[in-house]
């Protein structure tokens, strides 16, 4: 007996959404939720206060959110420890949104 397995590949289909911006949408989420004092601030181990930082220690593949290690994070997917951690209030359903959005449409310096 022969057993074949065919993987299935879905892209999401962002014809018509719009162009999620870096500076005016993803800085503003990741400033007020993950910048804070002591955690991934400008001089932490792993900081994402620029883009530059944001590519490199979020580990964002551009194009694909699930292959990120920040979307996988932020959406709870894939980390051991809730991000943004207790008190600090998870981050709403939208602005995770806008990080996958941002990433699947190529992670760009906008």
């Amino acid at each position: 007996m022969i057993v074949a397995f065919s993987s299935c590949i879905h892209k999401t289909d962002l014809t018509g959404l719009k162009e999620v911006s870096f500076s005016n949408d993803i800085q503003a989420i990741i400033g007020g939720n993950c910048t804070q004092s002591g955690c991934h601030d400008g001089v932490s181990e792993f900081p994402l206060f620029t883009y530059k930082d944001v590519m490199n220690n979020g580990e964002i593949t551009a194009g694909d959110a699930h292959g990120s290690q920040l979307y996988l994070t932020i959406s709870n997917h894939g980390f051991e420890e809730r991000m943004p951690p207790d008190p600090l209030p998870l981050l709403s359903t939208d602005q995770i949104k806008l990080v996958y959005l941002w990433i699947e449409q190529g992670a760009k310096n906008n």
